[in-house]
């Protein structure tokens, strides 16, 4: 395999082991997350994920890189990685703000970050790929980038109701104590 072609399997194995963190990320955030339209958003996500992860590992066999016996160490490790954060995420998650709705609206921010960050990634993916001619890995990275994007409009639709959901439990139960004298 030639430098360039080098470069384009390196961004697709980092794409891969952000897209298996993801998936703990996503279930530690669906565990927390009360049934409705948001958590339906994050389930559908976690699918997409794993059939993301699974997409790019297909790739990364196709370009010789699910035989390299250092790879797969560095692959394990990564893996490793990925859970330790979820693990480490979670009692974080369990203690962002001051109720469940606060929660679940940080983790909504913090999934259009995420977002964001995954729609960059495969932007330049299908950039690097295009510049060594690996058609394959264009499709594959536009397809992707284009889910990540659909997700991540679908997300800031839901971002209003979750805030008003903190509006009602933190605002309007702090102004009611308020006007009943209660500091």
């Amino acid at each position: 395999m030639d430098r360039p072609q080098q470069t384009v399997v390196r961004y697709l194995s980092e794409a891969k082991a952000s897209e298996d963190a993801l998936v703990r990320v996503l279930q530690s955030q669906i565990a927390i997350t009360p049934s409705g339209s948001y958590r339906s958003a994050l389930e559908t996500h976690l699918e997409q994920t794993r059939e993301h992860s699974a997409r790019v590992g297909e790739r990364l066999q196709e370009l010789g890189e699910g035989s390299n016996s250092l790879r797969v160490v560095v692959g394990v490790w990564e893996e490793l990685l990925g859970q330790s954060l979820a693990l480490t995420k979670t009692p974080f998650d369990l203690l962002r703000g001051t109720s469940g709705a606060e929660k679940v609206l940080k983790d909504a921010k913090a999934v259009c970050a995420t977002e964001a960050l995954e729609i960059a990634t495969y932007a330049a993916i299908e950039h690097l790929a295009r510049r060594v001619g690996d058609d394959q890995t264009v499709t594959l990275a536009a397809s992707i980038r284009e889910d990540e994007e659909q997700m991540l409009q679908r997300i800031l639709r839901e971002l209003p109701t979750l805030a008003d959901a903190v509006a009602d439990i933190e605002i309007d139960c702090k102004q009611a104590q308020g006007a009943a004298g209660i500091p």
